[in-house]
């Protein structure tokens, strides 16, 4: 559904979809109606379905603000240590410089990051809402995956598996420690999820050129 965005029509949805987000990292997608965000964002029914076509646009919204939020923060992680990573002398230098980018454009909030778990879920029950996933992580690989692709060669070493399954392995360690920490009653801390995510990098990481 297209929309002409005057500057009121787009307070509106963003409105409407922080309301969403608290929602779904309270009572989850499916858990949280349309009147509930509605009353929570403070609109009426109409002023949602004059945004929205359902509940599934309104999702695909948020993904891809999150998306556009995510991309942001990563190009600028990346232009800020794009000189530390690449000057990384030593396979431990690159390690923490490779980390810092990866850590600046995950979710910093309990609720990013459960609304994040949240939506997946709901991406795995509805096609419709997959390709926004799929995007979403095809340009961070990118985003990040050269840049370390070409600081892991510049220290003269190499990745044991491809940079799309290195950067797949890091987001399963930061979301599996955060809905850990969560699941004990503890707000995730960046302390041990680093050291974590610092030993995954470093596994995968080799001096050893193949044979040949």
């Amino acid at each position: 559904m297209a929309h002409t965005l005057t500057p009121r029509r787009t307070q509106t949805r963003e409105k409407l979809m922080d309301a969403a987000v608290a929602l779904f990292a309270a009572k989850g997608v499916l858990g949280a109606s349309v009147e509930e965000i509605c009353e929570r964002a403070e609109f009426t029914r109409g002023a949602f379905y004059s945004n929205f076509a359902d509940k599934d646009e309104l999702c695909l919204a948020v993904l891809n603000r999150q998306a556009a939020r995510e991309l942001s923060a990563t190009q600028q992680a990346v232009e800020a240590l794009r000189s530390g990573v690449l000057g990384a002398s030593c396979i431990e230098e690159l390690v923490d410089s490779a980390l810092s980018v990866f850590m600046a454009v995950q979710p910093r909030t309990t609720e990013d990051l459960v609304t994040g778990l949240e939506l997946r879920l709901y991406a795995i029950r509805n096609p419709a809402i997959r390709p926004a996933f799929l995007n979403l992580n095809d340009e961070m690989i990118v985003q990040i995956g050269e840049l370390l692709q070409s600081a892991v060669e510049r220290v003269g070493a190499r990745l044991l598996v491809p940079i799309e399954q290195a950067i797949d392995l890091l987001h399963a360690v930061y979301a599996h420690s955060g809905s850990s920490a969560l699941l004990h009653g503890l707000e995730p801390d960046d302390g041990p999820r680093r050291q974590q995510l610092a030993a995954v990098l470093r596994s995968l990481v080799t001096e050893e050129r193949p044979a040949g």
